[in-house]
């Protein structure tokens, strides 16, 4: 067994190149296995007389010449290179599958030429044709038999290696997900299993349509690490939300092929399933006629562009052919990654990868000045609430998050500056920390500037919850831990917050800023606030693993770590209570209280003050007068 091991082991490490040579030595040997057979008997004067007596058409194979015979394979294997026959070494069991189609042209071919040649020497028609038939069933049973015992023993794969697979979807992309994993040594189909009952029972590649999802619970038993795999993509979102839904109560690990496989661009791959996928959000399709006009051939400039929200904001607006863009970030790496991200764009030519501070007003200002920006999205912040809210990054935050954006905002109405759009944050709502409250003060600069005599720039803000798998978000921590066994840190048993992910949150910031008049605070629809404690236990459930009992070691378990300073319970989008509607049903405006830019102006001046002072408190204090909540 052992050795059975590592030859097959061996086989699979093969070059390419050391595999199709020797999948061209197979063909080889298999088409001419006849041939070769007839001379080795013939040595032998016993199996010669009994050849001459029994089967004397036989004997035709040896009046061949070697030209003859090189030609006959020469032409053969041609074709079956030619229809890709030496690209991989199977695509699955089933005997069409195994022999392929290159092969049986190969084999037809052969027999043909072998008539051919033979009619040419003996000029006996029949013996001929029956020279090609014997050929071509005898060689045909053959390469079934030969190829059928090279699949399964390169299939071969030990229970304690190999992780069980059930295939969730017998249709076109369920087979082909079967073609491909089957030569994973990591992975060992167990079965299909599809809603459609009429498929219960169907051989489809050698593996069984074991049932409907009912049949999982009893596969669950027998094995216990069993994954299922998701190869269903003709169904629309809520139906996929759904079966993922009903999965979970199994605790079975689910992956899933990607969501749009059938594209050209898309490859066959086994993924995690989608944080998306997790919360029950219906997201609509944006208005390209609203967005093209906004952005087509205009000059747009996104700080923080390399961030998670950022990043996402500048590959849609790249799609809606501006005529420039400029992306900046303090951060080399981020800048470079998205960078790395826009390889393939037809329009890279026109975009602008800079390496700036926000911060830098002077700096900010001949960027300005020099490329007539017509509007600016402004990502950049700092956003984590925990680093933000100790005293030695105090000066930081405030600096980052309210001077910056008061200084980009005087610098965008001298240049006049079309529009401006801050992303802000449901924390600028009643902050409980100095991240929020900063935010805040960001919004109140916007609203102030818009406010001013003679303003031609359109000033708006869109303030909205948690991204999904953002730089803040608790998404990848859990998968980490989970990976990990556990325990999933979650800091308090009822906490909970609003979720959305990073595509739909950049489409309606870009949509809230395509039909802003002037200082709104636009408000997405974040859904239902979720528990994060119910979040974790989906995650937990769908990764294959039980969410622990109360004192009992039986599953990966959730520990209360306590509220961080200056984080709450509940998130609020609003400061009023009458939010206003837009024409987006999914975007709404508050009506905020605001300042005149006399009074901003002020405040940044004062607090400038104090903090070179090293006087916090003070600061907290004067940032209360201005910022509810705080």
């Amino acid at each position: 067994i052992i050795m059975i091991k590592i030859l097959r082991e061996r086989i699979i490490r093969l070059s390419r190149n050391q595999k199709t040579t020797l999948l061209i030595f197979t063909d080889i040997v298999t088409l001419n296995s006849i041939l070769i057979a007839i001379y080795i008997l013939t040595t032998n004067e016993y199996y010669e007389n009994s050849i001459r007596i029994h089967s004397p058409v036989l004997l035709e194979y040896l009046k061949l010449s070697f030209f003859q015979i090189l030609l006959i394979n020469a032409v053969s294997l041609t074709i079956i290179s030619a229809l890709n026959g030496y690209k991989s070494f199977f695509r699955s069991s089933g005997v069409m599958n195994l022999v392929g189609t290159e092969r049986i042209f190969g084999l037809l071919s052969y027999c043909v030429l072998l008539s051919v040649s033979s009619f040419s020497t003996s000029s006996i028609i029949s013996q001929s044709v029956i020279i090609g038939l014997v050929n071509l069933f005898t060689v045909f049973f053959q390469i079934v038999l030969v190829r059928s015992i090279a699949f399964n023993f390169l299939s071969l794969k030990s229970d304690e290696s190999s992780a069980p697979i059930l295939i969730y979807g017998a249709g076109q992309a369920g087979r082909e997900t079967a073609a491909s994993i089957s030569q994973n040594p990591r992975y060992r189909i167990i079965g299909f299993i599809d809603d459609d009952k009429k498929l219960k029972n169907f051989n489809i590649l050698g593996y069984k349509v074991l049932g409907n999802q009912k049949k999982i619970e009893k596969l669950k038993k027998t094995y216990p690490n069993i994954i299922v795999i998701m190869a269903l993509v003709k169904i629309t979102a809520e139906e996929r939300k759904k079966i993922i839904s009903s999965l979970e109560k199994f605790e079975v690990q689910v992956k899933t092929i990607p969501y749009n496989y059938g594209a050209l661009e898309t490859k066959l791959s086994i993924e995690d399933i989608s944080v998306s996928d997790l919360i029950d959000r219906k997201i609509k399709v944006p208005d390209k006629i609203l967005l093209e006009s906004s952005f087509h051939n205009k000059n747009i400039l996104i700080t923080g562009a390399g961030g998670s929200i950022g990043s996402e904001i500048s590959k849609q607006i790249a799609d809606l052919k501006p005529a420039k863009l400029f992306f900046v970030d303090s951060s080399e790496f981020n800048l470079f990654k998205l960078k790395e991200s826009f390889k393939s764009y037809k329009n890279l030519d026109s975009m602008n990868f800079i390496l700036k501070d926000v911060q830098d007003t002077e700096d900010m200002e001949k960027l300005l000045n020099k490329n007539n920006i017509d509007s600016i999205y402004h990502a950049s912040a700092y956003k984590h609430v925990p680093l933000l809210q100790s005293n030695e990054n105090f000066s930081s935050a405030i600096e980052n998050n309210f001077f910056a954006t008061y200084d980009l905002c005087s610098i965008a109405s001298k240049n006049n500056v079309k529009s401006f759009v801050l992303i802000s944050s449901d924390k600028a709502v009643n902050p409980a920390n100095l991240m929020g409250a900063t935010k805040r003060l960001a919004e109140l600069s916007l609203q102030a500037f818009q406010d001013i005599e003679g303003n031609k720039t359109v000033f708006s803000m869109v303030r909205f919850g948690n991204v999904l798998n953002s730089s803040g978000s608790v998404v990848p921590l859990f998968w980490e831990q989970i990976s990990r066994g556990g325990p999933v840190t979650v800091t308090h048993e009822d906490i909970n917050r609003f979720f959305m992910t990073i595509k739909e949150a950049a489409s309606l910031v870009l949509q809230s800023g395509a039909m802003a008049k002037g200082g709104e605070v636009f408000l997405l629809d974040m859904g239902d606030p979720i528990k994060i404690k119910e979040f974790a236990e989906r995650m937990i459930r769908l990764s294959g693993n039980s969410v622990a009992s109360d004192g009992k070691d039986n599953g990966i378990k959730i520990v209360y770590s306590g509220l961080r300073p200056g984080e709450k319970l509940y998130e609020e989008l609003l400061l009023s209570d009458n939010p206003r509607p837009t024409d987006h049903d999914d975007i709404r405006k508050a009506v905020e209280e605001k300042y005149p830019l006399s009074e901003i102006k002020e405040l940044k001046d004062s607090l400038q003050n104090l903090l070179l002072d090293d006087q916090l408190s003070s600061a907290k204090n004067l940032i209360s007068k201005f910022v509810k909540g705080f």
